[in-house]
């Protein structure tokens, strides 16, 4: 059974989310790796913004993720907070973990105060990001351009 918790739970193993972000996310960029796995131990010991969530398979390995962090889109920084990150392992893809760790993530950022959550389409991604969360309740905001300089949409739920 795969357990989700937040990283504050598990806080060793945010050297592997941090691996998980780089090679997905991070490596292109002029980013080095270590201040990822920084940023992943400060979620690990956050009790706001920035969170991180790990799931957790029966032996306690984890497996998937996902953040809420600030400022994820640097053009649109007057949005937040926003969902992040999420990756799944790709062999417990299409389980229904990532559907869970969303689930989390919206009900901490309720929990917290907040009124919206948003998050932007990633281009590394095997799935309709659209699609997959438009099923779980966001819409669509507007086009616009990613941290990479390329085309992406950005998304949002109403809390």
């Amino acid at each position: 059974m795969i357990e989700i918790h937040q990283l504050n739970d598990f806080p060793h193993y945010a050297p592997v989310l941090a691996y998980w972000s780089y090679h997905q996310w991070y490596s292109k960029r002029d980013i080095p790796f270590t201040a990822l796995v920084q940023s992943y131990i400060e979620r690990a010991h956050n009790s706001n913004v920035p969170l991180a969530w790990v799931a957790i398979n029966e032996k306690k390995l984890p497996v998937g993720m996902a953040s809420l962090k600030n400022n994820d889109l640097w053009s649109r920084t007057d949005l937040n907070p926003w969902l992040a990150s999420l990756y799944i392992v790709p062999e417990y893809r299409f389980q229904g973990i990532g559907d869970r760790i969303v689930k989390a993530i919206i009900a901490k950022t309720r929990e917290l105060g907040y009124k919206t959550l948003y998050l932007f389409e990633g281009h590394n991604d095997t799935v309709n990001l659209i699609k997959y969360y438009t099923k779980r309740g966001f819409s669509v905001l507007e086009e616009a351009i990613d941290n990479d300089g390329l085309p992406t949409t950005i998304m949002y739920i109403n809390l």
